[in-house]
């Protein structure tokens, strides 16, 4: 089902950066010789354009490696699970774009497994409701509730006068 969701929302929006985000959570481990930057300990790495994300090349350049991605060894177990979803997943390749999100994790990076247990009060919503992506927006707070960074836009800039954002999509 999440698959399918983000399926959904890639065809029908063109959004890549937004399953970006949530493959890089949901399904994917970060793997190198590049260092376990948290924001409780950045490794050395130094702040990139916005507080706790970065572009991949930019997370390269400042982390001095080269950072590679695996897909979780049991998705297409988990997958199985759920009734609709495809029985085979696209390769981690094939599912990223060439230059997804990279983001500092507060105190460890993920580990997979575990449960999620949800209720939801609204039947015809289900527990589906709790994966999916309702609203997905250019730009979001950063955790410090104050800045603003890019959530599915790379970039903006304000034109001259200040009265339009000029929105740098992926």
């Amino acid at each position: 089902m999440l698959y399918s969701i983000i399926k959904k929302m890639l065809v029908v929006t063109g959004v890549v950066a937004a399953s970006t985000t949530l493959l890089l959570s949901v399904t994917n481990t970060a793997v190198a010789a590049c260092p376990a930057a948290t924001v409780a300990d950045m490794k050395g790495v130094k702040a990139g354009k916005y507080p706790q994300q970065f572009e991949l090349s930019e997370f390269e350049r400042l982390a001095g490696c080269k950072l590679s991605f695996r897909g979780n060894p049991d998705i297409a177990k988990l997958n199985a699970k759920i009734r609709g979803n495809p029985s085979r997943v696209p390769s981690v390749k094939q599912r990223l774009p060439e230059e997804p999100l990279v983001y500092a994790p507060y105190h460890s990076i993920g580990k997979y497994g575990g449960t999620l247990d949800v209720l939801s009060n609204a039947t015809e919503a289900g527990t589906s409701d709790f994966l999916s992506v309702r609203h997905v927006n250019l730009v979001r707070y950063s955790d410090d509730l104050t800045t603003i960074v890019p959530n599915i836009a790379k970039d903006w800039k304000w034109n001259s006068d200040f009265m339009c954002w000029l929105v740098v999509s992926v």
